[in-house]
């Protein structure tokens, strides 16, 4: 009951930052102004970018179908499609919850094990963090002459001016952050190497166990290209559903691909963060990007902001409630046949 309390303590807490971190962002705009930009938006755009969600989604239920069919079992896409919408209906009231949903629902859906579900999904999640990873990547490199001067007037050079004046406790603090990351990672090798069973470095060995052997098995699956080419198919839907976005607002009719590209990468790490669905720190990072590095006013970069979260928001509810609706149709369905059986 304890922990029960604690969990969803912590949760309230993350919400309650989350919308902290949204009112201060909005605090002062002309709301008015947001609000004509909302009711105005071109929501054939808006409607478009939804059907990439949906389609984005699908790809990932066929590419953990190919993770579950090298641990020898053998779902249908569409249960798998229904079991990933029901984790990021979880997401959205419990941070990281998804991940653990989808694989119950899915398990009693085909009777796949969970513990071989739950190390594909581990492995799954590992490849999206690299495949992200990759995107900021290629945003820099394909940006480097423009981003340049945005991280030097926002970072870069406040850092430098206030590191002539303060050099000691910076010089300080950096060597102690650096010595406190060798402890840890000292302390982590140690623990790890003979866990004592049922601790918590027992269940991360396990974990990091279920990741490795779910690289090795993307290393040896057959059809591996295919896995990479639902990989990119995914984030490329990542993007449209940024970029088709620009075109409901005029503000931001003009942007490029490149700053979607941008976009999709900064508010990627803004999901990251834990509070449920992202609420407040996706929107920081979008409006910022818009305003500092491309110019647009504050009040359409907020509406920006404001469709493109409410347009995830809106397909993981409706999409995630009837995926619910239908698996729990289909598990009792199933319950009384067995009943019938026996």
């Amino acid at each position: 009951m304890k922990k029960k309390f604690r969990r969803y303590g912590r949760v309230v807490i993350s919400l309650l930052l989350g919308v902290l971190l949204l009112w201060l962002i909005t605090r002062g705009q002309d709301l008015e102004q947001i609000g004509r930009e909302l009711r105005g938006a071109n929501y054939f755009w808006i409607i478009l970018a939804m059907i990439c969600a949906l389609m984005s989604h699908f790809a990932r239920a066929l590419r953990w179908n190919m993770l579950i069919g090298t641990m020898g079992y053998t779902t249908k896409p569409f249960q798998t499609f229904y079991a990933v919408m029901t984790g990021y209906l979880s997401n959205l009231a419990v941070p990281r919850m998804g991940e653990v949903t989808r694989c119950v629902s899915l398990s009693k859906a085909s009777g796949t094990p969970f513990n071989a579900l739950a190390g594909t999904v581990l492995a799954e999640r590992v490849f999206d963090f690299i495949s992200m990873l990759l995107i900021v990547f290629i945003t820099i490199v394909s940006q480097f002459g423009f981003l340049r001067g945005f991280i030097g007037r926002v970072f870069i050079f406040p850092l430098l001016e206030r590191s002539q004046a303060n050099w000691l406790p910076i010089l300080i603090l950096g060597s102690g952050f650096v010595v406190l990351i060798a402890l840890i990672i000292i302390y982590l090798r140690k623990k790890l190497h003979d866990p004592g069973e049922g601790t918590a470095f027992f269940r991360l060995k396990r974990q990091l166990r279920g990741v490795s052997s779910g690289f090795r098995t993307i290393s040896t699956m057959r059809g591996k290209w295919y896995f990479i080419l639902y990989t990119a198919l995914i984030w490329g839907l990542y993007f449209m559903m940024v970029y088709l976005c620009f075109f409901a607002i005029p503000a931001t009719a003009h942007l490029s691909p490149f700053a979607g590209l941008t976009l999709l990468a900064v508010g990627s790490l803004g999901i990251l963060a834990p509070v449920p669905g992202g609420i407040g720190t996706y929107h920081f990072m979008t409006i910022i990007t818009l305003t500092e590095l491309y110019g647009i006013s504050s009040e359409p970069a907020t509406s920006y902001a404001y469709i493109t979260h409410a347009n995830q928001i809106v397909v993981n509810v409706l999409a995630g409630t009837s995926a619910w609706i239908i698996l729990s149709l289909k598990q009792a369905k199933f319950n009384q046949k067995n009943l019938k059986q026996q």
